[in-house]
């Protein structure tokens, strides 16, 4: 049973929701556990108010990265109820976003073309037929190969942006090791939905 539009856009966000939980639960730094809370009770009150902070940490994390899939998924449904594709810039993608210095306007353009990528993906994806995630992956990409190849311009893109924020916004070096581990996971995570999508075939 191949499913209508609405339901393909509701899978599709279902599992970029999942997607961004688990890739917050591996990146946001969970409070360790002590023996000591044992005998210190105010050792136990300080960890349960840091595993306050660890779970909205967690929740902040997962909407910020579902957030920026959720506009390029919204324009590609957009697109496909209309039949229309449009070219969407800063205004439609930032619309209370100032971008006031040279660095914020160059940030907001390779935001875009991460979003850009992603929206076509979307849109290929919700102009399939099938009734599952994968149905509608094999049928946009056809093989591993050409899944691989819209994942590889992908994280092109998305390295655009983040050295990019290393370079004129988050030049810490603790920034620096969250954002490499955020690549790292992610790159993990994607060859994990490479190999479900495509079972069975060499990937």
């Amino acid at each position: 049973m191949s499913l209508n539009l609405r339901e393909k856009y509701d899978i599709i966000l279902d599992h970029e929701r999942q997607f961004a939980y688990r890739l917050a639960k591996d990146v946001v730094k969970k409070p360790e556990v002590s023996v000591w809370m044992i005998l210190l009770p105010v050792l136990f009150v300080h960890h349960m108010m840091k595993m306050t902070q660890y779970k909205e940490g967690i929740h902040t994390f997962a909407k910020n990265i579902l957030g920026t899939k959720m506009k390029a998924l919204d324009k590609a449904l957009q697109d496909v109820e209309t039949g229309e594709i449009q070219n969407y810039g800063p205004a439609d993608y930032f619309p209370n976003v100032p971008l006031d210095s040279e660095q914020e306007i160059e940030l907001a353009d390779k935001q875009i073309r991460v979003l850009s990528l992603m929206e076509k993906h979307y849109r290929t994806l919700l102009e399939q037929s099938g009734g599952t995630l994968e149905d509608l992956v094999r049928g946009a990409y056809g093989s591993s190969g050409t899944y691989r190849y819209y994942i590889n311009k992908l994280v092109e893109a998305e390295e655009g942006i983040n050295r990019h924020l290393r370079q004129n916004f988050h030049t810490s070096e603790e920034s620096g090791a969250v954002m490499r581990r955020i690549e790292e996971r992610m790159a993990e995570m994607r060859e994990e939905e490479l190999r479900f999508f495509f079972q069975g075939e060499a990937v």
